[in-house]
């Protein structure tokens, strides 16, 4: 019996191994490789309103330097240095006493002119009554004559005299002479003031200019534009200028161009260009450093991509394009301004091109991949789409 179950016991044994054997010589059927899937966007031409950013400069739309214009002690400040001034305003007293005394001794002047004159034109009367009758001489005739006269002009030097000293006193009060911001004084009450010394400055805050620099090329585009829509009668002033303050907020005001320069500067190869914002609230204060958004009057058809699909390499710019077969091209791309999250293509591609624009590190040149069309997202703009030059 002993003998019978292990004779079993083997048969089994070996039974298993069989099946062990069978098993491992069986091999897997081969799958078929899965495609990296990748998100695409398909490039098509959209009609743009072309903008640019230009940093400029805030500068007052006017700027006094107060310089006394003579010389005396200063008796008295009637400002408070940096408020707001209206024009006519008393800024400034200069101790009168020595003009005063001036224009005193020049008016008793002019009274003895007066005088003079007066007594000369009475004997030059008398002399003419007496000349026909042969009771004077011409040659007295004529000195009476020669009397009158010089006391006439005697009059007129006294006279201008008397006004000198009148305007020489009107200067020991200066007055504001326009509206706008004060600064810090420059001199204090008890020092002696020196013709054209500097007393202070004023500035005039509404409306506040903005001066910027255009590119030569750009001023050529941007006038043969022009020139192409001369039908629509478009104009300088219907460019929107909008400003982006230093903390990178928006003005809440609309600006326009007041002011083109006549030449190009040949060092720079920019033309001065200003632009004027009325400046309601007094935010901005001269010698700003802000950026201009510059709005086209005009719009234009563009071909735009998503900047997640713009990649970099020695060679420049490029994006991946698929096929007709879904297979992956690498293609070197010129681009253009910034309009919100996308780019301007400027050459490179076509419209209905479809661009890789996520999965883009699973691929390479070469492969074909298994590609989804990415959803339309709405893209919110900002108060003022950001759009500035590649570099």
């Amino acid at each position: 019996m002993e003998g019978q179950y292990a004779r079993v016991y083997q048969w089994f044994f070996l039974l298993i191994v069989s099946a062990q054997l069978s098993a491992c010589g069986e091999a897997p059927a081969p799958q078929a490789p899965m495609l990296p899937s990748v998100v695409v966007n398909t490039a098509h031409s959209k009609a743009i309103t072309p903008r640019s950013e230009i940093v400029g400069r805030t500068r007052a739309s006017e700027d006094v330097v107060i310089k006394s214009q003579i010389q005396g002690q200063l008796l008295n400040r009637a400002f408070v240095e940096g408020d707001d001034v209206t024009e006519g305003d008393l800024l400034f007293e200069i101790d009168p006493s020595t003009y005063e005394a001036e224009l005193a001794q020049h008016q008793a002047v002019l009274k003895q002119a007066v005088a003079s004159r007066d007594v000369a034109v009475m004997n030059w009367e008398r002399g003419r009554r007496l000349l026909p009758d042969g009771m004077i001489s011409a040659q007295d005739m004529d000195e009476l004559t020669s009397r009158k006269l010089t006391s006439a002009a005697g009059v007129v030097q006294a006279e201008a005299a008397v006004k000198s000293a009148q305007l020489q006193l009107s200067y020991t009060k200066v007055y504001a002479p326009i509206s706008g911001r004060i600064s810090n004084a420059k001199v204090s009450t008890g020092d002696i003031i020196t013709p054209q010394s500097e007393m202070a400055s004023l500035v005039q805050l509404q409306p506040m200019w903005v001066n910027f620099q255009v590119a030569e090329k750009t001023l050529i585009s941007a006038r043969q534009n022009f020139s192409k829509a001369q039908d629509r009668d478009v104009k300088i002033s219907d460019i929107v200028i909008r400003l982006r303050l230093p903390n990178g907020t928006m003005f809440n005001e609309v600006g326009y161009i007041d002011f083109v320069g006549n030449r190009v500067d040949a060092a720079t190869g920019t033309l001065e260009v200003r632009a004027t914002f009325e400046n309601a609230e007094s935010l901005m204060l001269p010698g700003l450093f802000v950026t201009l958004v510059v709005e086209s009057p005009l719009t234009e058809d563009a071909l735009l991509i998503p900047q997640a699909a713009v990649q970099e390499d020695q060679q420049g710019r490029f994006v991946m394009v698929l096929n007709e077969n879904s297979e992956v091209q690498k293609r070197v791309v010129e681009l253009g301004d910034r309009f919100g999250v996308d780019w301007r293509v400027l050459s490179g591609l076509n419209d209905g091109d479809r661009i890789v624009v996520d999965g883009l590190q699973k691929i390479r040149p070469g492969i074909k991949v298994n590609a989804v069309e990415q959803e339309a997202v709405p893209f919110k703009e900002k108060e003022v789409p950001m759009s500035d030059k590649s570099s």
